[in-house]
Formats: structure tokens, C-alpha cells, sequence
């Protein structure tokens, strides 16, 4: 199985989405869903709410068993990716990035859901606004990869008003959030209030480095912030206690924040295999 740094070493978006989704489609997600459709899959029992249409009422005078016929159909379920493209997602551990890994998964769940005939749309956060750059098209696949490989992160995001438009349908949709998932104030407090609907999964998945959730270094160094590009001289072994104190406290801040309906708050380091966390993703999904 080929590492993460590999993988994203290879440059090459759809390959290293194959890649990953190779990896689950085995047993994990087969591609095929039961609907509405044309071609006869299998019965299934009346359920309270389902179309009568769909019984089989020469089934039912054989059988007095009230039986609702399914076939394989694309899925209705829209999946909404959005990155994060805000400075820290700059930061580098063993050989890549945080935005490199984000990118990478991003592109094997929309691989996933482009071989599930699920509709796509992709999103980014920067420069204080949340923009659709891939709106949901018979090509959308092809266009995500294309914009994933030209993103770069830079500067912070106080963001701007959200547009109604962004927040409102009632359409089913999975929404999928990329991020370090770092804030000054409650930004992103108010950005998953903003987006939650009883007709909307969303996955938080929170990507962070080794040093981040155990910081481990020795000696002097320069911190530098991504975001504002300020740089400190400290002393590594006087600033991990507290440091280690107050980053686990807001880690726990955004468990107690994000414990909401239909809302899952994925944590994973940035040495996770890029497999394993998508496949964590797709356990979690309640959304049919």
C-alpha cells in the first residue's frame, strides 16, 4: 500500500484518487444503490410513506404480502466539497503539506462519489468568502480535480456575510468541510450553524500535524504564523506544556460545539493513511 507521501508525490490527482478508492471499494462502497428505476433489482417490504405505486399487487394477491419492487438508479444525494484555503493550511510535516494532503482526499471522495453517480459540487474558503468553483454538472468530477490542482493557501479568513443562497435548499446533501479547522473568535462555530438543515449531513474532518496534537520539539525555534507571517524565537521545551494545555482545551471546545445532530467532527493527523480516513468518512455517512 503506497504511503501518503507517495501518493501525493505523484502529482497527479487522478491517479492518486484511484489509488485511495482502490483501496476501499472492496467490501466498503460497492457503487450500486436500489431506487426508483427501470431495471428489476428486488423486492423489499411496504414501508409507511412509500409510494403505493411501487407495490406489487400481483405479488400481493399471491402472496397477501404488501411488497415494493427496487432497481438500480444514480443516486438524488448531492455531496458538497469545500476547502479550506486560509494560510494554515500551509503547514508541512514529513515531506508535505496540509493542503496536499486535504487536496488528495478530496479528490478520492469525489472519485467515489462520481463512480456512485452521486452529484458534485465543490467550494473553497478564502480570502474571507466562500466560493463555488464546481457547480454540480455531468463533468463536475473532471472539474474538481482540475481547480484542486491549482488551489494555494494564503491569508486568514474573517469571513464575510454567507450568502442565503449558500445555506438555504432542502435538497439532500452531504457536506464535506477540509479545514485545520482553527478559528480567532467562533468562525467556524458560526459557519456550521449556518450550514445545518434537517435534510444536510455534515462532515467536519479536522486534519492536523503530529507536532500540533504532541508537541515533541526540543531546542529553539522560530515559530512563524501562517496567516499574519509574524515570527517568535521560543524555547520548544518551555512552550509544550502550555501549549499542549490550551490546544487540547480547544480541541475540546470544538467536540462540546460540534456534538450536533447530523454534524460529525472527524480528527485525524496528517500521517493517517489517506485511505483509512476516507473510509472513516464513508462509516460515518448516514445519509442513504
Amino acid at each position: 500500500m503506497p504511503s501518503n507521501l507517495e501518493i501525493i508525490k505523484l502529482n497527479d490527482l487522478r491517479l492518486s484518487a484511484r489509488l485511495i478508492s482502490e483501496q476501499l471499494r472492496q467490501g466498503v462502497h460497492s457503487g450500486i444503490r436500489v431506487g426508483v428505476g427501470s431495471e428489476f433489482e428486488q423486492y423489499r417490504h411496504y414501508r409507511p410513506g412509500d409510494d403505493l405505486k411501487r407495490i406489487d399487487w400481483k405479488y400481493f394477491s399471491r402472496s397477501g404480502k404488501y411488497m415494493v419492487k427496487e432497481s438500480t438508479t444514480e443516486s438524488n444525494l448531492h455531496i458538497r466539497l469545500m476547502l479550506d484555503l486560509s494560510g494554515s493550511m500551509n503547514y508541512s510535516e514529513n515531506g508535505f503539506s496540509r493542503l496536499d494532503y486535504a487536496k488528495n482526499l478530496l479528490a478520492s471522495l469525489a472519485y467515489l462519489g462520481f463512480l456512485q453517480g452521486d452529484s458534485l459540487s465543490y467550494y473553497t474558503l478564502s480570502a474571507g468568502k466562500i466560493e463555488q468553483k464546481v457547480a454540480p454538472t455531468p463533468k463536475s468530477f473532471q472539474r474538481i480535480l482540475f481547480h484542486l490542482g491549482e488551489e494555494k493557501a494564503q491569508g486568514s479568513w474573517p469571513l464575510e456575510l454567507i450568502p442565503a443562497s449558500l445555506v438555504q435548499g432542502r435538497n439532500r446533501e452531504l457536506i464535506i468541510w477540509v479545514s485545520d479547522f482553527l478559528q480567532e473568535n467562533s468562525e467556524w462555530e458560526n459557519l456550521v450553524q449556518a450550514f445545518r438543515h434537517p435534510r444536510k449531513e455534515l462532515m467536519l474532518v479536522q486534519v492536523l500535524g503530529e507536532q500540533e496534537l504532541d508537541f515533541t520539539m526540543k531546542g529553539n525555534f522560530v515559530f512563524r504564523d501562517l496567516e499574519s507571517g509574524r515570527e517568535v524565537v521560543q524555547d520548544a521545551r518551555q512552550l509544550r506544556e502550555d501549549f499542549h494545555r490550551k490546544f487540547q482545551d480547544y480541541l475540546s471546545h470544538l467536540d462540546r460545539k460540534f456534538q450536533l445532530p447530523q454534524v460529525h467532527l472527524i480528527r485525524e493527523s496528517m500521517q493517517t493513511p489517506l485511505a483509512e480516513l476516507a473510509r472513516r468518512i464513508l462509516n460515518l455517512k448516514k445519509l442513504p
